[in-house]
């Protein structure tokens, strides 16, 4: 009998427990005597006889205590908070907002973003997990090199699948050619609807523990991963923020809370500072450090697209929202620099792979790496939005998040009208979700929800906040 759950790579600590070496190890902790261990460890948890990795639980429990106070060496470079407090201390803050604009060119940017977020998605949903020269191979030999289309598994020959490994016919990971009139389920669109029903819901003053309530009774537990998973699984066991983020978590610095900001900087158009906010108290139930300003930096993307401007302009002003001397705004500043000195696409991909290794699955996920690609393909896209998809899509690494967050950023800067049509018609401008009440929505009505929330035209359910009270004390 095959032993599922112990091959589940999410499932136990065990089989994490060399990703939360390497969390600490960023960390700058002294943990080098620790390394080898851990590794064997993991991959015990990869034998065929799931016995040694039952009898190593408790040592993983015990040397992930040790792996997370571990002392920091004292020339350790960065300052990187995860409390909202120190983080805007130690932001410089004060970003330019834009003029607010038009009602109706505000609602074109609303759907812009939605419709872009989408197709960023879509474009990289079947080429996520294929390495770099799998994703530029696909794109070449089917004529979508730059890109202007999603690719079709219709375009693949015989020989193409055989040399490039090309799956089709697997519902996770749809070609364009097998979606059908909608766009499916996927975790990379999720948590912006179920984000918009926590603002419709709870209002803009929800709180970190209103988001792990959604989480647990709006959306099924196995649409979440890596740190999604951990925080949904520790709060479903009565932990809850701030713990539910650090618990047994090595995924804290990956990338799963940067998909969850767009909304935060929909509904604070032209304020990044309120957007980055507002993105905190959603990221910090998952994730700290570099993980958090993910999601306030793409927030505040966001926030600052809606006023439209440079890509210049809003990657300089969202920077101001997190600490200057973390390792995020060191990376963004690198990708930076690489466009200032003239350097290309490819080769600025040809970097990023020099640092970070696709073939480790703790680099592929990890925010850093994609933060550069997401930066790298809003400069080099030139204000274009098919030109930005490409090069989201040139590195690989998490190719539809990465497609998802520039397409959403993208969508805000230029506005539905702006992007060729052929985009948000080809799923019939609607999507799928895995969110309670909202499982099939059009982008329209997407649009106009995200406006009662701007506007505040919408009333809180004050019943479900009182409906359970985390401080309360029992008798």
């Amino acid at each position: 009998m095959k032993h599922f759950a112990q091959k589940d790579p999410f499932g136990s600590y065990v089989a994490r427990i060399y990703y939360e070496w390497c969390q600490a190890r960023d960390e700058g902790r002294r943990v080098e005597e620790l390394e080898e261990l851990c590794r064997a460890m993991q991959e015990s948890f990869s034998l065929d006889d799931p016995a040694p990795a039952a009898g190593y639980r408790e040592l993983a429990a015990a040397v992930g205590r040790y792996l997370t106070a571990a002392p920091v060496y004292d020339d350790y470079p960065y300052s990187e908070p995860s409390d909202y407090g120190e983080i805007a201390a130690q932001s410089p803050g004060g970003a330019e907002k834009p003029a607010l604009p038009p009602r109706g060119e505000l609602r074109d940017r609303v759907a812009g973003a939605w419709t872009g977020r989408v197709a960023g998605c879509l474009l990289g949903k079947p080429l996520e997990f294929m390495k770099r020269s799998a994703v530029c191979g696909v794109l070449r030999e089917t004529g979508n090199y730059p890109v202007t289309r999603y690719v079709s598994s219709a375009e693949f020959t015989p020989e193409m699948r055989r040399r490039l490994r090309l799956k089709t016919g697997v519902p996770e990971q749809p070609w364009i050619d097998e979606i059908g009139d909608f766009a499916p389920i996927d975790d990379d669109t999720n948590y912006t609807v179920l984000n918009l029903k926590l603002l419709l819901t709870f209002g803009r003053d929800f709180a970190p523990n209103d988001v792990l309530y959604a989480w647990l009774n709006w959306m099924p537990a196995g649409i979440v991963a890596t740190a999604e998973r951990v925080a949904y699984q520790n709060a479903a066991n009565g932990i809850l923020y701030p713990e539910s983020a650090v618990h047994q978590n090595p995924y804290r610095e990956w990338v799963g809370a940067q998909i969850r900001a767009e909304v935060f900087g929909m509904v604070n158009p032209c304020d990044p500072h309120a957007a980055a906010e507002m993105a905190w108290r959603d990221a910090c139930i998952s994730h700290t450090r570099n993980g958090i300003y993910g999601e306030m930096f793409t927030a505040a993307l966001v926030a600052l697209a809606m006023g439209g401007g440079s890509v210049r302009e809003l990657i300089e002003g969202a920077l101001r929202e997190i600490p200057a001397h973390s390792r995020f705004a060191e990376c963004v500043q690198t990708v930076l620099g690489w466009y200032d000195e003239g350097l290309s696409m490819e080769q600025a991909a040809d970097r990023i792979h020099k640092t970070y290794d696709e073939n480790n699955l703790y680099d592929w996920c990890h925010i850093l790496p994609n933060a550069m690609i997401v930066t790298a393909a809003l400069l080099y896209g030139e204000g274009s939005f098919e030109q930005a998809l490409h090069c989201a899509m040139l590195p690989a690494f998490d190719t539809d998040s990465n497609g998802a967050v520039v397409g959403a950023v993208m969508g805000a800067m230029l506005g539905e009208r702006r992007i060729p049509a052929y985009w948000g018609e080809t799923f019939h401008r609607r999507m799928a979700s895995s969110v309670s009440g909202y499982e099939l929505m059009e982008i329209d009505e997407l649009a106009e929800r995200t406006m009662a929330v701007i506007e505040g035209n919408f009333t809180p359910d004050e019943k479900i906040r009182k409906r359970y009270d985390y401080t309360e004390e029992f008798d």
